[in-house]
């Protein structure tokens, strides 16, 4: 069963090479908005050198690192299973000899690993030419940013999957999802880094699931985590992604009653 899921994984990642043209308009898309984001940043540190205990290099460090994992991570925009529940279609899904999370989940991991090496890493290296920001110093943040990584990416997977399962019970679900999607952007950091939230708004954020998306890995990459500061962050992303999967699980089950195909 294992290899059937590695194939459904290589089939999305296949399946994403064909739209090579939209990938280069969306590589576009995030080096324009780091760019547009990079001047601001710029011209607010002109008048404070340090803020939130970053300066200018850490913040366009992790500014490009959330364009560059936002299409991995994936934390908006996607109505995929949305769209099968709608027309139907979620029935033959459903009716597959596989499991019905790990099947979308396998595919959203394929997908995340075109995403990772075709916008991911050009788009950081683009804000390296454009800016001169640079790697941090050393090798030994590699290993946990990678673990952040990938447990930001599955955690965006069960995020966006619970968001679309609402469709279940709602005629129209895009609303509910895009609101859930809306949250978790800002509450990620995809706009400017946790750390500049209001210290009452940003003790509660970092405590919810959507700082475990973009922000703990960014943090790990730059080195504002401090180092015996990782394990925990690690240890809350490992938390979430538990408790999402069991939620998008359970709530799989108790979603596959409502659905009703002709002839039983």
């Amino acid at each position: 069963m294992l290899r059937f899921y590695v194939e459904v994984a290589r089939t999305a990642f296949r399946r994403q090479l064909i739209y090579r043209w939209a990938n280069l308009a969306g590589l576009f898309t995030n080096v324009f908005f780091g760019a547009v984001i990079s001047y601001v940043i710029i011209a607010l540190f002109h008048a404070r050198p340090v803020v939130a205990g970053y300066d200018v290099r850490d913040t366009l460090r992790y500014t490009w690192l959330v364009q560059a994992m936002i299409m991995v991570v994936l934390p908006f925009g996607w109505f995929d299973l949305l769209l099968t529940i709608r027309t139907g279609e979620v029935a033959a899904d459903l009716n597959k000899p596989c499991d019905f999370y790990w099947y979308w989940f396998s595919r959203e991991v394929g997908r995340d690993a075109y995403y990772l090496i075709f916008r991911g890493v050009p788009t950081y290296v683009a804000g390296m030419l454009l800016f001169g920001f640079g790697m941090p110093p050393g090798f030994s943040y590699w290993l946990p940013f990678a673990l952040s990584l990938g447990a930001g990416a599955a955690l965006g997977i069960a995020y966006r999957f619970l968001a679309n399962l609402v469709s279940f019970w709602l005629i129209e679900g895009r609303a509910a999802a895009g609101l859930a999607y809306v949250i978790a952007l800002f509450c990620a950091g995809s706009y400017v880094p946790i750390a500049f939230f209001p210290s009452g708004l940003r003790a509660v954020v970092e405590w919810l699931p959507f700082s475990a998306l973009l922000n703990a890995p960014a943090e790990i990459f730059i080195g504002t985590a401090a180092a015996s500061a990782v394990p925990l962050l690690l240890a809350r992303q490992a938390l979430w992604l538990v408790a999402l999967t069991l939620a998008a699980r359970g709530l799989t089950t108790l979603a596959g009653r409502r659905v009703v195909v002709q002839g039983g």
